[in-house]
């Protein structure tokens, strides 16, 4: 008897319709709603999670970018990862609340560090170092998140610090440590071929200086430290300095990210948004024409996913001692007529909160990661 013969017949995804046309259809449906697609039968619950599925979903252009949330807590030590699945709210409503689903994240690796860095391309997250103890460690972990498996990468060349800045552009992380003399200032981590690689050092009239900001511009790695700027070449593995008065005025503890063509950073510390106007080379604040952004907010973080800004910020709850709240907020910034900044607040909403004790500066530890499925 044949191999073919043999073979039980495909499983029908839906009734009445070829299984072709049937992938077609599921492929479409937004990524919020697959968790009720799952409950549905067995076969489409095992389509969700194969390699075929997110293929057909990407060559129909039906990838969505995704918020996925690591939370820290300095109290209980506790380490959460979720994902966020959300809608816009009605717009004729003044309501900024939307309904959306928190969902954890299975299986977090037991050697998971503190303090570690995490950077998403694609549909996937990719930790490295992190502090054990007074010690920076090089392991290097990547979690699908696809099919919700972790990984061990390659090791860093080198561990890395609290003061580090990564960027991702064409496929691979730049990763920018405080500039010094000797050794290497920046590495580069090819998600493709898996391999680190040290990148050429730049000559400094002064060493030692904290990178204050970094962000791709005009395809190349640009770096702001005081009064110092510097951009990489990818194609020609080449640094320059160059002039543009963006890193006046930042400090460490900045976030930044462009959004729509505009260059936007974020005071982890003021809490406030600024975008960088061109027409008159500094920094605007950001100004919002709604409600929504809590007027006490803490440890502002900040990330580009689909376009739009998505801040994560803390505050303690009212009438609830020593609780702590996470909110995520997603904003869309646009120019008015006049080429002014504006920040329109479409959704806000408490993705996560935890009694906190002692008296740590930083008692949540959280950023945001934008994943492609």
């Amino acid at each position: 008897m044949s191999t073919a013969a043999t073979e039980a017949p495909p499983e029908i995804l839906i009734p009445s319709l070829p299984n072709d046309i049937a992938l077609q259809c599921l492929a479409r449906v937004p990524r919020q709603y697959h968790p009720v697609l799952a409950a549905v039968s067995k076969p489409i619950r095992s389509l969700l999670s194969s390699p075929h599925f997110f293929a057909v979903r990407s060559s129909l252009n039906c990838s969505e970018l995704l918020p996925y949330l690591r939370i820290h807590s300095q109290s209980d030590k506790t380490l959460s990862w979720s994902a966020v699945y959300g809608r816009r709210p009605n717009p004729n409503s003044d309501d900024n609340k939307t309904n959306i689903i928190i969902a954890p994240v299975p299986g977090l690796p037991d050697d998971c560090l503190d303090w570690s860095h995490n950077v998403a391309i694609g549909p996937k997250i990719y930790v490295f170092g992190g502090k054990t103890d007074r010690l920076f460690s090089t392991k290097v972990w990547i979690f699908d998140c696809r099919f919700h498996t972790w990984e061990r990468g390659p090791s860093m060349p080198t561990a890395l610090g609290c003061a580090t800045k990564t960027v991702v552009f064409d496929g691979k992380i730049y990763v920018i440590r405080q500039w010094k003399m000797t050794g290497s200032w920046a590495d580069v981590f090819d998600a493709v071929a898996g391999r680190w690689e040290a990148l050429p050092s730049p000559v400094l009239e002064v060493y030692g200086k904290l990178v204050l900001g970094c962000a791709i511009r005009g395809g190349k790695v640009c770096i702001w430290m005081d009064k110092e700027e510097l951009r990489f070449d990818p194609a020609m593995k080449t640094w320059e300095a160059f002039e543009s008065r963006i890193g006046y005025g930042l400090d460490w503890n900045i976030e930044m990210c462009e959004v729509n063509g505009v260059l936007c950073c974020l005071d982890g510390y003021s809490g406030l948004i600024k975008g960088f106007d061109e027409r008159i080379g500094g920094w605007k604040r950001l100004k919002f024409v709604n409600k929504g952004m809590r007027s006490y907010r803490r440890n502002l973080r900040m990330s580009n996913v689909g376009g739009r800004l998505v801040i994560l910020e803390s505050a303690l709850l009212r009438n609830l001692e020593k609780t702590m709240g996470v909110w995520c907020v997603e904003i869309e910034v646009k120019k008015d007529k006049d080429g002014n900044l504006q920040g329109e607040v479409l959704w806000s909403e408490m993705v996560y909160s935890t009694c906190v004790c002692g008296t740590y500066r930083w008692p949540l530890l959280y950023n945001c990661m934008p994943v492609s499925l």
